[in-house]
């Protein structure tokens, strides 16, 4: 392509792409054009600059600009250039930045304000002031236009920017900023330009702080600056930079809770709960919208004044943290008048079958939020479900009434059965929802911490029981309910969901870890035990397998504190639980299932009529039969014959059908163990084989006979000592004991940990190898570990033992 003469405009292609990257040749060719096209002036131009300028502008309203084309733009429109007014102004208007906006553009604006003949024209200057105004919530730094407040008020005088600069100021402005001498100037500018809107705008600003100051009704002051061009424009940048999320801007960002949230104007018109905003302070007084971090907090406590309206702890977390740190009656009472009026009115709406007033979701939720940060709940609220309960229909709000019934206060027990509990039972449960159990379920979980931790830490010691023998028997009382309510639920469903299960499981997994004085171990009962590990699900019985390491480790912590052993876990409970492990010991690893003859065993509340019925039955099943392999057949040789599978006829008993190569949740998973190690054992057979032939000169061997494999069916111990044996003593050779560990830690390397979990903390010899390698030495306990490995699928031995508490 030829040269263009001087002054020629570079055509620019079409920006169609769809990315924001600083990469983007086509964006960074037609800003460079761009660039070159303002330094020429517009009689010298060969080429129209238009539709440069309507590329970018096309391009960055469709995908925003990147951090790199956007400082661009901004060092292009900052400065004095041969660009009309129309593209400079129609360039500024679709600035939409696709990340956050650096502070160092926003340094470049303010610095281009003013009087200069390098400075870009009043317009300009006015048009970039509103840019800066619209994409205030999206700065990387909050705090650069508070570092600027300075410079911005000075240029208060310059009438071209006045309203602008009125607007950014009013938002911009905190107590730290307002200062007698800016309030005597500002005074002074309202006085000499006849009420300015915009001026009268700011000082209303200006008087949230020092309400002392006297402003005239002459004007509407802030409310002047509303612009619905303007809620547009951030609509379409919040569409934008939302496209943008994955590799940029984050719209919603968590906040660290030390600073005033602001939601913007628009959102916090529709809201019930205010924004926090301070008026009544003085020049010793701190307020709330000038802290940012914690050491400002901690550092101002006792000087912060309270803000207007308390309601905004609903929402905002730097206000709850400072109610929670410097609590006030006076700011509860506060609170609480204005809830109280607004619940009268939503139960009188609620009764009377109109509709409620609005927001009422809102303020649920903010109430919520509120009790969650203070872990209090107010007594208005209390006052409040108590009466709008028998009315709920136990799905709408759900969640805020749920979150706000788990922190009604540990009281006598019989009250909040029948204030709370029971009408809240009965809504959710007669809501018919797929998860209302679930989410009964979690309610109990979240209720059962809030009353153990309001137990233990209001009290002197909470070591002592005697100190307040109520609450221990309160907190008893409330478990024993939940206890009943978990298996009237397992017993009144045929088929128990997976969600259902692991919110039980959840459960008492909470309970496993609120071990104390006033609050001691809780167990699940015997059937809601055994009902959830017959359930068909291998997530389940891990689960529960998980559940049951967790107690025994919380038993052997309980009984090194030999003065409290006692009262905390009585005979009975420990016997019981060394019940449950020895069942499910007895199920999974010493194919003793449902056999109630060992010490604490209970057979899995199997009965023994039924138990020797079961087997009678199983015993009668005929053998699985293994097709022959298929061989060339003649007239001379015998058609072979099918031969049963190992594991299956005789030796089908229901004493092993539980085992982990029998079981049918864990029967396929086992023989894929037994596969990997017979791969592995070809392999390493395969590699001394090569090596051989690499030391041998003479002519090439034949292949040697492969392995032996293990026949079809499940694995036992007679099977594995054939399988040694067999192939003249080239098979794999592995125990049986050795192979279980194995099934154990390849389940456990695929997800389901608990059988492993369960079992090297129950089994004796699993526990001496496990401290063994871990260089550590076993330790005696006083709760049950069930007995050594042992026996188990092919008639191996072992007893049980159980050490009493």
């Amino acid at each position: 392509m030829p040269a263009l003469p001087h002054g020629a405009l570079q055509p620019a292609p079409a920006p169609v792409l769809t990315a924001t990257s600083d990469r983007n040749p086509a964006m960074r060719a037609t800003i460079e054009a761009l660039r070159t096209a303002s330094t020429i002036p517009a009689k010298q131009r060969n080429e129209k600059v238009n539709p440069v300028v309507d590329a970018v502008c096309s391009h960055a309203y469709q995908h925003g600009l990147s951090r790199d084309h956007l400082q661009s733009i901004v060092q292009l429109v900052t400065r004095r250039n041969h660009l009309d007014q129309t593209s400079s102004t129609s360039l500024i208007k679709n600035l939409y930045p696709a990340a956050r906006v650096p502070s160092d553009i926003v340094i470049a604006i303010v610095g281009a304000l003013g009087h200069a003949q390098s400075k870009p024209s009043a317009a300009t200057q006015a048009a970039l002031l509103k840019w800066v105004i619209a994409v205030i919530d999206a700065l990387e730094d909050a705090t650069v236009l508070s570092k600027l407040y300075g410079v911005l008020f000075n240029l208060l005088d310059t009438m071209s920017l006045r309203t602008p600069l009125c607007h950014l100021l009013s938002l911009v402005t905190r107590r730290k900023h307002v200062r007698p001498f800016r309030i005597q100037q500002l005074l002074e500018m309202v006085r000499t330009s006849g009420q300015d809107p915009a001026l009268v705008g700011l000082l209303r600003v200006y008087k949230d702080y020092y309400p002392e100051i006297i402003v005239g009704n002459a004007a509407s002051g802030r409310t002047s600056f509303a612009s619905p061009a303007q809620d547009e424009w951030r609509r379409r940048l919040q569409t934008i930079q939302e496209a943008n999320a994955d590799s940029n801007y984050q719209p919603h960002a968590q906040q660290h809770g030390f600073r005033v949230i602001r939601r913007g104007a628009k959102r916090a018109k529709v809201s019930i709960v205010p924004e926090v905003h301070t008026s009544y302070a003085n020049e010793k007084s701190v307020t709330l919208e000038e802290v940012h971090n914690a050491d400002a907090l901690v550092k101002h406590l006792e000087r912060i004044e309270l803000p207007n309206q308390l309601l905004a702890s609903f929402k905002d977390p730097l206000l709850q943290k400072f109610l929670i740190l410097k609590p006030s009656d006076t700011a509860a009472r506060r609170l609480e008048l204005w809830l109280e009026s607004y619940l009268r009115e939503a139960l009188d709406a609620i009764a009377s079958g109109t509709k409620g007033p609005d927001h009422f979701d809102e303020l649920l939720d903010g109430m919520l939020n509120y009790t969650t940060a203070t872990k209090n709940l107010l007594p208005t609220g209390r006052d409040f479900l108590k009466s709008y309960l028998p009315f709920w229909d136990g799905r709408t709000y759900s969640e805020s009434i749920l979150g706000l019934l788990a922190y009604i206060p540990m009281e006598d027990f019989r009250e909040s059965k029948t204030s709370y509990l029971s009408p809240a039972e009965a809504a959710v449960v007669a809501s018919g929802t797929a998860d209302a159990y679930d989410r009964l379920l979690a309610f109990y979980t979240a209720l059962v911490q809030n009353w153990n931790h309001a137990a233990n830490t209001s009290r002197p010691d909470p070591r002592d029981p005697a100190e307040d023998p109520v609450t221990s028997s309160d907190f008893a009382a409330l478990t024993t309910h939940i206890s009943n309510t978990v298996l009237s639920l397992l017993s009144s469903q045929q088929r128990i969901p997976l969600s259902t299960a692991t919110a039980i499981l959840t459960y008492y997994t909470t309970l496993s870890t609120l071990s104390s004085a006033i609050t001691p171990l809780t167990i699940p009962s015997a059937p809601t035990l055994y009902n959830l590990l017959f359930q068909p699900s291998l997530a389940t019985i891990s689960h529960l397998c998980t559940l049951l390491a967790t107690y025994k480790r919380a038993f052997e912590t309980d009984l090194q504190d030999h003065a409290t052993a006692s009262a905390n876990l009585p005979r009975a409970v420990t016997n019981a639980f060394n019940g449950y492990l020895m069942d499910v010991a007895n199920l999974f690893w010493r194919s003793r299932a449902l056999t109630p003859t060992d010490p604490n065993a209970m057979g899995c509340l199997c009965a023994p009529p039924v138990a020797a019925a079961l087997n009678a039955y199983v015993s009668s099943l005929p053998p699985v039969l293994i097709p022959p392999a298929s061989t060339p057949t003649t007239t001379t040789t015998p058609t072979p014959t099918p031969t049963p599978a190992p594991g299956t006829g005789p030796d089908y008993t229901l004493a092993s059908l539980f085992g982990l190569s029998h079981n049918a949740l864990t029967a396929p998973l086992a023989l894929a163990t037994l596969r990997d190690l017979e791969a592995a054992h070809l392999a390493a057979a395969a590699a001394a084989s090569h090596d051989n032939d690499n030391n041998d000169n003479d002519a090439p061997q034949p292949p040697p006979p492969q392995p032996p494999r293990h026949p079809p069916g499940p694995v036992t111990q007679r099977t594995l000592h054939r399988l040694a044996r067999s192939g003249a003593g080239g098979g794999m050779e592995l125990s049986w004991k050795a192979y279980r560990v194995r099934v154990l830690e390849w389940l456990a390397e695929h997800g389901v940990r608990g059988l492993r979990d369960f079992m090297f903390v129950t089994m004796k010899d699993l526990m001496k190898e496990a401290a063994a390698s871990s260089g550590t030495t076993s330790t005696a306990t006083a709760t049950a570990t069930a007995a050594t490995a042992g026996g188990g699928g092919g008639g191996g031995r072992g007893g049980a033992t159980t050490a009493a508490a």
